[in-house]
């Protein structure tokens, strides 16, 4: 299941920022989308792992799926870091704001349907 956590993040983020740009009529820019999806994917492998997220408990707990979404509170920002860093651009607050409340809300349901299916 851990395997089908991690993919299934993956899957999550790359769609939900893919549709952030289809949003801003921005899919034209391939660089700065394939930077954007690189920034976030590397600091979620980087974050998530110190909160636990692929642990067992959380994978197929759904009382613990909590944890994913307030990983992700932690991981939106040093992502939005590394990116505004790779692109040489500012970090927009709102940015970081909409990253953190839509791509976690799209974590944490996709991770109690994980824990439900688990089960």
């Amino acid at each position: 299941m851990r395997t089908a956590a991690i993919v299934g993040d993956i899957v999550i983020i790359v769609i939900l920022t893919v549709v952030g740009f289809a949003t801003h009529e921005t899919l034209g820019q391939t660089e700065r989308l394939l930077v954007t999806i690189g920034a976030f994917l590397a600091a979620w492998i980087f974050v998530a792992p110190w909160f636990g997220s692929f642990d067992s408990e959380v994978i197929r707990g759904v009382r613990r799926v909590w944890i994913v979404p307030l990983a992700w509170i932690a991981t939106a920002p040093l992502g939005a870091v590394v990116r505004g860093l790779v692109l040489g651009i500012d970090v927009s607050p709102i940015f970081v704001v909409v990253m953190t409340v839509v791509t976690g809300a799209g974590l944490g349901l996709w991770r109690v349907a994980l824990a439900a299916f688990a089960k």
